[in-house]
């Protein structure tokens, strides 16, 4: 199981293995770059370059998954060998990427608010 993320013309990506799909991206994500947040955990930051019309990824955290970036014809290629469940793209000025010195508080508030909560 694995997805590859691949560069288009006029700002689009293409997915292709465990999902088949295309993702325009806004204008506001082509001029400030963007993320791209993967079930398995990894963190991948992009931009497009409109310069010389590539994209360019690099891995901002590590998942479960191996994560490999080679370049091709629009730029770089991200493959990525783990089963997905879902993809997020954000603009990259609004991504919130906790630290880890921050990752135990937050999953302590997650469990309290869940605490209440019974199923019918």
């Amino acid at each position: 199981m694995s997805i590859r993320i691949e560069p288009l013309e006029n700002g689009r990506l293409k997915l292709s293995g465990d999902v088949e799909d295309e993702i325009c991206l806004s204008a506001r994500a082509l001029d400030e770059g963007f993320a791209i947040a993967i079930s398995e955990g990894t963190l991948v930051q992009g931009r497009f370059d409109n310069w010389v019309d590539e994209c360019r990824f690099s891995v901002a955290v590590e998942g479960a998954g191996i994560a490999t970036i080679s370049r091709a014809e629009r730029g770089d290629v991200l493959d990525l060998a783990w089963k997905i469940e879902w993809i997020s793209v954000a603009i990259a000025r609004d991504l919130r990427c906790a630290e880890r010195s921050e990752a135990p508080q937050l999953q302590r508030e997650l469990s309290i608010a869940n605490a209440g909560k019974v199923a019918a």
